[in-house]
């Protein structure tokens, strides 16, 4: 029988991994820009996103739908993992449909209670760069 651990990494790379995967790239404060897994070189590094969210309206009370993509990554898939208050790039498609066009997003390990992160993965709270943003400081 696998330790848990093997089968928790095993059930992570089949749903956040696997056929809804969105691919992404992410760039570290210092300008590193990571392309592929970390569990598999040939792989291209993605994840689950959630591309639109609700959220309550504080004037009035009602639920709105806000676009603000969350996504979802194996920490075990990345080479870096972001720090608390670390700033983050991450370079995305727009939409769930095929061929749609990518843009840069901003990410910020400190948006998320316990700066995101849950047995063996990390959710990332992304906000759109402003236009000409550079991802290194």
């Amino acid at each position: 029988m696998e330790n848990l651990r093997a089968q928790i990494e095993t059930d992570l790379h089949e749903s956040i991994e696997g056929e809804w995967k969105v691919e992404c790239e992410l760039t570290s404060p210092d300008g590193v820009t990571q392309i592929y897994s970390k569990n598999n070189p040939t792989e291209k590094l993605g994840g689950q996103v959630l591309y639109f969210t609700r959220s309550l309206n504080p004037e009035t009370g009602e639920a709105i739908i806000v676009n603000e993509p969350v996504l979802t990554i194996r920490i075990s898939s990345l080479d870096r993992v972001p720090a608390n208050g670390e700033n983050w790039f991450v370079r995305m498609p727009t939409s769930p449909v095929a061929g749609a066009s990518k843009e840069n997003f901003v990410f910020t390990s400190d948006r998320a209670k316990n700066a995101g992160t849950d047995i063996g993965f990390i959710r990332m709270y992304l906000q759109r760069a402003d236009e000409g943003v550079s991802p290194v400081s």
